[in-house]
């Protein structure tokens, strides 16, 4: 039995260790972890714009995302779809799944940039979900 909660127990510590080692920036050979500035989170349940708190069979969390970490998700779940939410000229919309991307034309020289991205994920089930609608 001690020989189990030993196993038990080293297992864990590697696991907390690898966790650990896999978030931490300075051990990223490819430089593939960045700094995110300019984002916030919301948990919730419904969709954002419902206000409503989160229960015990709706939990959804929202991230918010702008500046150049919302330009690097845009580019990257291209192409954008043809109908745009805003309808104003030169402005862009990007959808996969439960990420929902933007581009603003009349933001473009405002200091957080013309792009925003809401990421959501269904905190019961794990799946992402759209959480933002037009």
């Amino acid at each position: 039995m001690r020989n189990i909660t030993c196993l038990a127990a080293g297992a864990a510590a590697v696991a907390a260790l690898s966790l650990a080692h896999a978030a931490d920036p300075s051990s990223d050979p490819y430089g593939l972890w960045k700094s995110l500035q300019g984002g916030m989170y919301k948990i919730h349940s419904g969709s954002v714009a419902d206000r409503a708190p989160p229960t015990g069979t709706d939990r959804m969390l929202t991230v918010l995302i702008d500046g150049k970490a919302a330009k690097e998700v845009f580019d990257s779940i291209g192409p954008d779809v043809q109908l745009v939410c805003s309808g104003v000229d030169g402005d862009r919309d990007r959808r996969r799944k439960g990420i929902y991307c933007t581009y603003s034309a009349q933001d473009a020289k405002k200091k957080e940039g013309p792009y925003r991205c809401w990421i959501g994920v269904n905190l019961i089930s794990g799946g992402t979900e759209t959480t933002v609608s037009c």
